[in-house]
């Protein structure tokens, strides 16, 4: 493939160069061309003006005038200057002087001297290989055209520099296929050793060599994609990690309320005649056991629903004042056992296209938090507040806050800050995992800020059109 490439990059280089030059040139051609007609054009029009100081029939070789043959010379002299002939004519299309001797006293008519003639401006124009050029001599009494000077150029010295041009630029061309073929081939060989090595680095990460990285050597292009790769592997590396964590988090938490439930009911069993309290005892910390075990299988659920396609949620417009409301009355008598005040404040009605079950549980997982970790007689403060584009939900407790070196780790499964208090709280460790994907399922965010001692805010963001 490494060849085919190389081979496709000489062939569109080789291309380019031979139209670039090809269009050189061309651009050459048309410059000397235009340049040779400037001249001649010039050298015309002072023999027309001489010509008129002079009397057009000093310049008439039929005439027998003393000064006519420097007069003649004169003419030949330009015309092996611009490589040619040259014709004198009066304005009645007679020939007075031709400098191949052989024309002069006949007439001679074309379309470009009747329209010289005629007092139009006549450009240069091309017979066969040869330039023909036109220049009138005015009368300076009445302004009257007397004659013209036609001029039939040889183009042959321009002709012969482009064929020159093209020569050089034939060996030019072959001497930079040599050079693109040698490069091409040389990069080729050092693409193919550089290919053969990354495919080398992935058989052996492949095989199972997780713990290996690609080089980042060679071209920037390798380089970049070794980079990538390489992000994809450490990424890989913490899913893979995160996975571990997970299920040994997840052995742990089921595996604890069930060698609890075998202590207490062994306990029962190595007992005899066991007394009716003390049988009652066991028998409901058994029973907290199982509920307990209950809500982190429920909590397991849950998690593995999130993490499903949005085309899990059931959405619909749904007042989220009315919303928060319901959670706050449902969360209040849990807030009064401990004399801590809720509060909630609405900066305006709030209208959105959400999962309002899903919603539910995300805000109240969180609420239930504020309350959770804060002093008896603290205080939540829950406000709504929304712009043309999104609605916000902010949750602030007075609680015990979260270290900042924490704060990044807090919405992982099975994170606790604090693990003592958190099973004395009844925390599962996932109600912030699943707060957080309900929130990212709605394509919105969650932010957090907090200084340990001095209570947490939680940021809600989610747009009011679900974007799915």
């Amino acid at each position: 493939m490494t060849y085919v490439v190389g081979v496709i990059f000489m062939i569109v280089f080789n291309l380019f160069l031979s139209i670039a030059t090809d269009h050189m040139v061309r651009s050459y051609q048309k410059k000397a061309m235009e340049q040779k007609a400037s001249y001649v054009e010039k050298q015309c029009g002072i023999l027309a003006n001489q010509l008129m100081l002079n009397g057009i029939n000093a310049y008439n070789m039929t005439s027998t005038s003393d000064d006519r043959g420097s007069n003649i010379y004169e003419l030949e002299q330009l015309a092996n200057d611009i490589g040619g002939r040259i014709l004198i004519i009066d304005d009645h299309f007679e020939i007075l002087a031709d400098t191949y001797n052989k024309n002069y006293g006949q007439y001679y008519v074309t379309d470009e001297l009747i329209r010289a003639f005629g007092g139009e401006n006549v450009s240069y124009s091309f017979i066969g290989d040869n330039m023909q050029v036109i220049s009138c001599a005015y009368n300076q009494e009445n302004g009257d055209i007397e004659a013209v000077v036609l001029a039939l150029a040889s183009m042959d010295d321009v002709h012969s520099m482009i064929a020159y041009l093209y020569d050089q630029r034939a060996t030019l061309t072959g001497l930079f296929f040599l050079i693109t073929l040698i490069v091409t081939i040389l990069l080729v060989m050092f693409m193919r050793k550089s290919f053969k090595t990354m495919q080398g680095e992935l058989d052996i990460i492949a095989e199972g060599h997780q713990e290996d990285n690609m080089s980042e050597v060679g071209f920037q292009e390798f380089n970049r994609m070794a980079v990538s790769f390489n992000r994809i592997v450490n990424r890989y590396k913490e899913l893979e990690n995160s996975r571990q964590e997970f299920v040994s988090n997840v052995s742990h938490e089921l595996k604890t309320p069930i060698t609890s439930m075998k202590i207490l009911a062994d306990s029962l069993l190595m007992q005899e005649n066991v007394p009716t309290e003390i049988y009652e005892d066991f028998m409901n910390d058994i029973v907290h056991e199982i509920d307990r075990e209950n809500q982190i299988i429920n909590d397991l659920l849950t998690l593995v629903k999130m993490d499903k396609t949005s085309a899990d949620l059931n959405i619909a417009p749904t007042n989220i004042n009315e919303l928060l409301e319901v959670l706050l009355k449902r969360i209040s008598p849990i807030a009064e056992q401990r004399n801590i005040t809720i509060r909630l404040e609405t900066m305006r009605q709030v209208v959105a296209e959400v999962d309002e079950v899903k919603l539910s549980l995300a805000c109240n997982n969180i609420i239930e938090n504020a309350v959770k970790y804060n002093h008896d007689g603290g205080k939540v403060d829950v406000s709504l507040n929304g712009d043309h584009k999104f609605f916000y939900i902010r949750v602030k407790d007075t609680g015990v806050g979260i270290p900042e070196d924490c704060q990044e780790q807090i919405f992982e499964r099975f994170y606790r800050v604090d693990k003592a208090r958190s099973r004395e709280t009844g925390g599962t460790g996932l109600g912030l995992a699943i707060s957080r994907n309900v929130i990212l399922l709605h394509k919105g965010s969650i932010r957090v800020h907090s200084k340990e001692g001095e209570g947490a805010t939680f940021i809600i963001r989610i747009p009011l059109n679900y974007l799915g």
